[in-house]
């Protein structure tokens, strides 16, 4: 009997260990190469800082090319990877003037995006990443509809 008991404890151990191990694992892990939903983003952070004023627009097209309003200025890119790579062509800018801290972020997310190697789409979050990564959320800036 204790050779019984025994194994029944083994056997429990064993299984504790492997539910606590399988816990730690992704339960839905997104497929690689899997595509980013097209459609309107509305930057939310960028690195660790948060951007609560929601002045950035980011709208993706079926082709994967870019484009949007900053704070200040209007931008579009052709894409050239696969996701989940991220790279874009040259960054088309319009060039008004902008100062302050509406400039400060809108030079941040130009870099950032120019700079950037990575995308994903999860939970219902965009991220862009590279040096600095970005992150939005579906929907229109502040000002757009």
């Amino acid at each position: 009997m204790a050779c019984m008991t025994t194994r029944i404890l083994t056997a429990s151990a064993a299984l504790a260990v492997v539910t606590a191990v399988s816990a730690c694992e992704p339960q839905n892990p997104p497929a690689p190469g899997a595509a980013v939903p097209t459609g309107h983003y509305v930057l939310v952070g960028i690195g660790s800082d948060t951007v609560p004023q929601r002045n950035v627009g980011l709208t993706i097209e079926s082709d994967g090319s870019i484009s949007g309003t900053g704070p200040c200025n209007t931008y579009s890119a052709k894409q050239t990877a696969t996701p989940p790579a991220f790279k874009l062509g040259p960054l088309i800018t319009t060039r008004m003037a902008c100062s302050g801290l509406a400039g400060q972020l809108e030079n941040r997310f130009f870099a950032a995006v120019g700079q950037a190697d990575g995308i994903s789409y999860q939970g219902g979050v965009l991220k862009i990443t590279g040096p600095t990564y970005l992150t939005f959320e579906p929907g229109y800036r502040k000002d757009e509809k």
